[in-house]
């Protein structure tokens, strides 16, 4: 009996120190949300603002519920504010580096078509036409007019000086890899009636400029997006450009030889040789890619050229990518690392117009306009019959059974 009375006045202190210590954490819970009431209702209270949203810190930020509690009582010492002065300016530091972190990268390449700098590089730099510079400065209008009804491009921010800064410069600095050379032998050529794919093109980028700057060589404007493919189509009538076709398709499913091969930004490096090694002229072939960021040292280390679009345009800050220059048997060696394996029909479809396969031939590039011809008639096949001929009934000798002698 003893035992039990004292395992039962256990249990009853137990309960009561339970209830004491909800008591106190429930005490504390109220003067927590009494002081941010008060920080709330301090007119003197610090406001920031980012973005779109306005964020509003009250004094006690990043301090303790303890030290909030001793704060009410005006108990709080001159280490805990001194602290919390000091998390403050540090979150108010953070914010700031946000906030210019997160500013659109595309308004420091915005270049208006009609500036003087966009004509002397177009003019002088590119030593394009002014016909030409006129065509790239309405290629503006066109790609911001059809990224107001479908996503060519980013939309943010997106205007006809970003289109012609961020977009169209970048796209023609290859032209300016023509004049480089290497124990005095040219490492890129582009001559006239030769070929260039643009794979992954989106809003025609950079096969359009390069078509602009380039009447004299065969484009072809490759991308798996119907709509995209549309859209670079049309802009293409409109500058008139006969030299541009398109192809509404993967360049897996391609056939044919080109000189270049060109991409910008498309994927990583050695996925995209998979998908158009085989398209690249065994001798001189060449990959031309526009890329920014860090790219493999191995990667690199395969590339017969590597410039900075702002050191082949002449202009500093004009852009942050680069221009790579791959020949043929680095893009076979990268596409064999790749690790992909195909996953489109066999190769072999059209490479003219747009659509895929043309008519009078399948998707594998064989002609399908033959029919093949049966030898012989199936097994029980209706045939008409001929009308000279007697009708053969089969029953010409029948007699009845009732007229049978017997």
């Amino acid at each position: 009996m003893s035992s039990l009375r004292r395992s039962r006045r256990q249990k009853n202190n137990k309960s009561t120190s339970c209830n004491i210590g909800s008591l106190f954490w429930i005490l504390l819970q109220a003067l927590f949300v009494s002081q941010s009431n008060v920080g709330k209702n301090n007119p003197n209270h610090d406001t920031n603002h980012a973005g779109e949203g306005l964020i509003t810190r009250s004094p006690a930020m990043g301090v303790s519920a303890f030290q909030q509690i001793l704060s009410i009582g005006s108990t709080r010492s001159a280490t805990t504010t001194t602290l919390s002065r000091s998390i403050m300016a540090l979150a108010e530091e953070d914010l700031d580096a946000s906030s210019l972190s997160s500013s659109p990268s595309t308004l420091t390449f915005a270049l208006s078509p009609t500036s003087d700098t966009a004509k002397r590089i177009v003019r002088e730099n590119l030593g394009l036409s002014s016909e030409q510079f006129q065509q790239l400065a309405k290629l503006a209008v066109l790609v911001d007019d059809w990224n107001s009804r479908i996503n060519l491009i980013s939309r943010r921010d997106c205007s006809q000086d970003v289109v012609f800064g961020r977009h169209i410069l970048p796209s023609l600095a290859p032209l300016a890899l023509l004049s480089l050379e290497q124990n005095n032998t040219a490492v890129l050529k582009l001559s006239p009636g030769q070929r260039v794919c643009d794979v992954g093109t989106g809003g025609g980028f950079p096969g359009l400029p390069l078509a602009i700057a380039r009447p004299d060589v065969d484009f072809l404007l490759v991308d798996s997006v119907g709509k995209k493919i549309m859209a670079v189509q049309d802009m293409a009538d409109q500058l008139g450009l006969t030299n541009v076709k398109t192809y509404h398709g993967r360049a897996e499913s391609i056939s044919g030889q080109f000189s270049w091969v060109v991409g910008r930004s498309v994927s990583a490096l050695p996925t995209f040789c998979f998908w158009i090694h085989h398209l690249l002229e065994k001798r001189n072939g060449r990959l031309v890619y526009l890329i920014g960021g860090e790219i493999d040292e191995d990667i690199l280390e395969e590339a017969v050229l590597d410039e900075e679009i702002e050191d082949l345009l002449d202009v500093p800050d004009i852009s942050d990518k680069r221009v790579l220059v791959f020949p043929k048997p680095a893009v076979d060696l990268l596409a064999e690392v790749s690790g992909e394996i195909l996953k489109v029909p066999k190769r072999g479809g059209a490479i003219n117009g747009t659509g895929g396969s043309q008519p009078g031939e399948r998707r594998n590039g064989k002609p399908n306009d033959k029919r093949r011809k049966r030898k012989d008639n199936a097994k029980g096949e209706w045939t008409k019959r001929d009308l000279s001929t007697t009708k053969q009934r089969g029953y010409s000798n029948f007699k009845r059974f009732d007229s049978l002698e017997n």
